[in-house]
């Protein structure tokens, strides 16, 4: 992510669509998004890495795959957004999801990954089973009933 995605995170964000599967209950401002960009893409600084999934012909951002809640040497929470309709269902999810899971074992040497669906997103829950991932438990999160999947990297 660079200071350039700034307008196109914002966009993303602030769509209450996408609340949907995040955690955001309230629009980011302007600012907010800027200070977010800006920070070091560093996941041992920051505990958290959001990396740009873009399309291959005109390299185009067309969504985001998170790196969050990283505990080194651990595990951390991971989450995929296809923000752009038009590219979901194409496999750019499942490429991205695959080459930042390799990226978790061979350069982050993680013992686990884990993801939080919630329930209804049928499309998630088929994604992250079919890249390994193996459900583990129902959870609460903002009072919600979500699925508990992890992956384990060993």
């Amino acid at each position: 992510m660079t200071v350039a995605d700034a307008s196109v995170v914002l966009e993303w964000e602030n769509n209450p669509e996408n609340w949907e599967v995040s955690d955001t209950k309230e629009p980011f401002t302007a600012q907010e998004i800027d200070d977010f960009v800006r920070l070091p893409q560093d996941i041992n600084s920051q505990q958290q890495l959001r990396l740009m999934i873009c399309e291959s012909k005109m390299g185009k951002p067309i969504g985001c795959i998170d790196l969050f809640e990283f505990e080194k040497g651990k595990s951390a929470g991971i989450g995929v957004l296809i923000a752009n309709k038009n590219y979901r269902n194409m496999g750019f999810a499942t490429e991205a999801l695959k080459q930042v899971i390799n990226y978790c074992r061979n350069e982050l040497k993680l013992a686990y990954i884990f993801c939080n669906i919630y329930k209804n997103n049928k499309a998630s829950i088929r994604l992250f089973e079919n890249c390994g991932f193996e459900f583990v438990e129902q959870r609460l999160l903002n009072q919600q009933k979500v699925n508990y999947f992890e992956l384990k990297m060993w």
